[in-house]
């Protein structure tokens, strides 16, 4: 089971800027609507209910989904190195997504990026492409006995300049 929680990074108001709007095929739903939807995959147990909740909010408004998974790369590395096992496994991860979104006739337009960190990666292609949602997966972790969220989905909630859609996978009873 998942648990959903909602991050509100940017002030909740009914207004929307202008650069968001365009030529939808429905009405707009009452509140906030997203019109472009980031998900951020890695592979984890909650990838795939974050791309078809993504793919569901995107139905009435038509909104743009992007998948994005990154491939970290080490220091000593040039940026531009290209290790094919990563590429490999980051291509199946987005051609899931693709499937997913075609089970939903959406379509889920994919990208591999390559960085050094994977959570400051993300936020600027959120900044970049001026997403008004991202919808992000979170396995559920402890640490030391305690519920652990790891270094990119916090980082996230602290630096997206949208507003965060958190899917926590259910604790193990």
């Amino acid at each position: 089971m998942i648990t959903f929680i909602l991050g509100t990074i940017v002030a909740v108001g009914q207004h929307r800027r202008t650069h968001l709007q365009g030529d939808y095929d429905s009405e707009p739903m009452p509140g906030f609507t997203p019109h472009r939807i980031l998900v951020p995959v890695n592979g984890s147990a909650t990838d795939e209910e974050a791309v078809r909740f993504a793919c569901r909010l995107s139905l009435r408004p038509r909104a743009t989904v992007l998948v994005v998974t990154v491939v970290e790369v080490p220091r000593g590395l040039a940026l531009s190195t290209i290790e094919t096992g990563e590429v490999g496994v980051a291509e199946k991860l987005l051609n899931l997504a693709e499937q997913i979104g075609k089970d939903y006739d959406v379509e889920v337009k994919t990208e591999i990026l390559q960085a050094r960190d994977a959570a400051a990666a993300i936020v600027d292609e959120i900044a970049e492409r001026q997403i008004d949602l991202a919808v992000v997966g979170l396995t559920y972790r402890e640490r030391f006995g305690e519920f652990h969220m790891g270094r990119t989905v916090p980082y996230i909630l602290q630096h997206a300049p949208c507003r965060v859609f958190l899917l926590r996978e259910s604790p193990p009873h």
